[in-house]
This record gives structure tokens, C-alpha cells and sequence, in this order.
């Protein structure tokens, strides 16, 4: 078992209750794995407003797939951006139209995320950090219209908030049956749905950074709990769902980790790093 590449999930796999992580613990654990030459990579939905508060003073000794694989970065640097097509976007738009505010929908930019007026949200603490949290919020610009979106702004994601588990399984359903466009819905977590374009996600992402350092499948180890991770725990040989995990996405896991809460993925590198 020779592992090159680490990959991991942040809500509900890497992070824990309370949207945090052991810091100290974790850097020790990365200075093990640069001793030994494995990567470590942040695969999440979030942007990189978000996860740099998260992991600021350690973006030089990371890469990231986030947006759902939509953006690349090899030690902090941006190697590779998608963008939606307009016309997705548009389509998007009009298929909820009658929902955008109560389903809170956001547009992420290339440049900021974007909110209607009339969307009533307020992030939780047991989602992210609270610091986290604000910052985030104050990241989002609220308009009367999506259509008051400067023109020259390039959409990258597309994320909706559903009351429950429920409601969010049943949106995912009904638009990934019934959409036109090349646009897929998947969970994220806590009732997030992330809009990703079709063909767009982590495992691509992955796919990407492992053909530029010659890594092989069977050389990767990755953790999820989510939707949204699905392809990545079925790319890598040593893929693992946290103990929080929906049986569902336990069934795409060769393994099982302990829960975020009890930071199973720490445990499980140590584990890794002690035994090989």
C-alpha cells in the first residue's frame, strides 16, 4: 500500500461539528506527509474566499479542487478555472424561477457570490466556523434581480439551500430527471445542493492534478460524506466515508472511517503514516 496523493472532503468529513479542525494535529501530520512526498488535497464545493480563511498560513504546502472541480489550484496557485455555460445558467434561472428566494439561491463568480434581496438565510454554527461564517456572508452581494449581475461576471458554481434532508433529495431528483441543460444536481451537505456543470466534478478535478504528478489511482486515498463526493470515492483504491456518512454514500467506499466529529480522517493519515 503506497499512497502519493491524499484527498478530503471539508463539511461533514475533514471538518467537525463545529466546522473546525485540529490544527496543531494536522500540521503535524502534514509535515509528515511532506516528508514522505504525499500531497495533500482540500476536495470540497466551497470557494477559495472560504477555504483560505480556513487554511491560511498553508496554502503553499496545498492543492485544492474546489467549486466541485470547477477550480485547480498546485500550492495555491490557480492552474485551471471552469465556467458555466450562459445559457446553463440561464435555463437554471428560469426552471426555479419562482423559487430562487426561498431556495436561496447563489451564484459564485470569478469575482464575488451573489444573492437575491428577497432570500431570507443566515449560516448556522454547526455548518461552519462562525468567524467562517460571517466572512462568508459579507462575501455575498444581495440584488433585486440576478439580471443586475455585471454582465462581464463569469458564473463558476451554482448553490441552493433546502429546508431539510427531505426537501433537498427531492429537489435534486425531480431537476436532475427533468432539467434540459447540462447542468447536475448534488447534495453538499446540511441541506446544500451544489449545481455543477455535467461532467464537472471532484474526481475531474482530481483526475487533473494526479495526470500532472503521475500518480495512479491506486495510489490515492480519499474521504467523503457527500453527493458530491461520490466520484472521488469511486476513483480513488483507498477511498473512505465517514462514520456520518448516508449509508448511500457508505455503499461507494471500500472503507470506513470514524466520524467527523471524531476527526476519523486524522485518525485514519496517522494510522496510514504509523503503519507504512
Amino acid at each position: 500500500m503506497t499512497i502519493k496523493m491524499i484527498a478530503s472532503d471539508m463539511d461533514g468529513t475533514f471538518l467537525d461539528d463545529r466546522g473546525s479542525y485540529d490544527r496543531e494535529r494536522f500540521e503535524t501530520i502534514l509535515d509528515r506527509l511532506d516528508e514522505r512526498g504525499i500531497r495533500f488535497v482540500v476536495a470540497t464545493g466551497n470557494n477559495m474566499d472560504r477555504v483560505g480563511i480556513m487554511f491560511k498560513g498553508l496554502l503553499n504546502r496545498l492543492d485544492f479542487v474546489v467549486e466541485n472541480g470547477a477550480h485547480l489550484l498546485v500550492k495555491g496557485n490557480t492552474i485551471n478555472r471552469s465556467i458555466l455555460d450562459q445559457e446553463d445558467v440561464a435555463l437554471f434561472l428560469d426552471y426555479f424561477k419562482a423559487q430562487l428566494a426561498a431556495y436561496r439561491v447563489i451564484l459564485t463568480g470569478s469575482k464575488y457570490s451573489y444573492m437575491l434581496d428577497a432570500a431570507e438565510w443566515e449560516m448556522t454554527n454547526h455548518m461552519i466556523a462562525p468567524e467562517e461564517a460571517k466572512a462568508f456572508m459579507d462575501g455575498i452581494v444581495r440584488v433585486e434581480s440576478f439580471e443586475d449581475i455585471p454582465k462581464n461576471e463569469a458564473i463558476i458554481k451554482m448553490s441552493m439551500v433546502a429546508t431539510d434532508f427531505a426537501e433537498a433529495n427531492a429537489v435534486m431528483a425531480d431537476f436532475n430527471a427533468h432539467f434540459a441543460g447540462n447542468l447536475t444536481a448534488v447534495s453538499s451537505g446540511f441541506g446544500t445542493i451544489d449545481i455543477i456543470q455535467t461532467g464537472v466534478h471532484k474526481a475531474a478535478g482530481l483526475q487533473k492534478l494526479m495526470e500532472r504528478f503521475d500518480i495512479l489511482a491506486d495510489e490515492l486515498m480519499a474521504f467523503g460524506d457527500s453527493g458530491n463526493d461520490v466520484e472521488m470515492l469511486q476513483l480513488a483504491n483507498y477511498s473512505y466515508a465517514v462514520g456520518n456518512a448516508p449509508q448511500i454514500i457508505k455503499q461507494h467506499a471500500k472503507f470506513l472511517a470514524p466520524s467527523h466529529k471524531d476527526a476519523g480522517v486524522l485518525e485514519v493519515i496517522e494510522d496510514y503514516l504509523d503503519n507504512h
